[in-house]
């Protein structure tokens, strides 16, 4: 598998693309992401974020009127732009491993989002939190998700199921069953407060999943 791009590099690329947004605004939205990550949301102060801009406050509170609205500023980029940028990524990197067996294909998946959670995790937290409290978000990932998913990785479950490698589920299960599971780790990770406990139940998760999506 190639190497992943991070959230904040994907970020950049994003924001250096986009020629409607005036300079300072993404030197703010970068500072913001920054701050968010390295200190959380709620202890990042405006002038903080207009510091490591370096901007004026009063250049940052004539675009946002509240830290609510420079979060929400920030996440409509992540979500329509860099979050399916980084799906359309691993989705290419998926399309290697139509030679794969199952238990070969569950470990290159787990262990390849591990690699990138550990590598985004504090990015990442950002987003899971919010993700936790705001529906909206939710659905747009799941809408972006949806169609790489079923163009990427069922074709790949279709193959190993006709080689009698695979549970007789649906694939829209299958696909259930080892998001949910990864997910499932990496909200208690984050309950927990490090990820380093995902990591080391990484193993047992790829043995989890093996076993559930044997065929019977």
């Amino acid at each position: 598998m190639g190497k992943n791009t991070d959230i904040r590099t994907a970020f950049e690329q994003v924001m250096a693309e986009d020629h409607e947004i005036p300079a300072k605004q993404k030197q703010v939205l970068a500072a913001s992401l920054a701050l968010f990550a390295e200190q959380g949301f709620a202890n990042t102060t405006t002038k903080q974020i207009a510091d490591r801009a370096g901007v004026a406050e009063g250049t940052v509170y004539r675009r946002y009127k509240t830290k609510d609205e420079l979060l929400a500023a920030l996440l409509k980029p992540m979500v329509t732009s860099v979050l399916p940028r980084l799906m359309s990524e691993f989705a290419q990197q998926v399309t290697t491993m139509q030679d794969l067996t199952r238990h070969q294909l569950l470990t290159s998946l787990v262990e390849n989002r591990a690699a990138f959670l550990a590598e985004n995790w504090q990015v990442g937290k950002v987003l899971i939190n919010e993700m936790l409290i705001q529906a909206d978000l939710r659905q747009a990932v799941m809408q972006n998700a949806g169609p790489i998913i079923q163009k990427t990785l069922y074709p790949i479950l279709d193959q190993l199921r006709a080689q009698h490698d695979l549970t007789a589920l649906p694939n829209d299960m299958v696909c259930q069953f080892i998001i949910g599971t990864m997910l499932t780790n990496v909200m208690r990770a984050n309950l927990q407060g490090d990820f380093a406990l995902f990591n080391q139940r990484v193993p047992y998760l790829i043995e989890f999943l093996d076993q559930g999506l044997a065929p019977k």
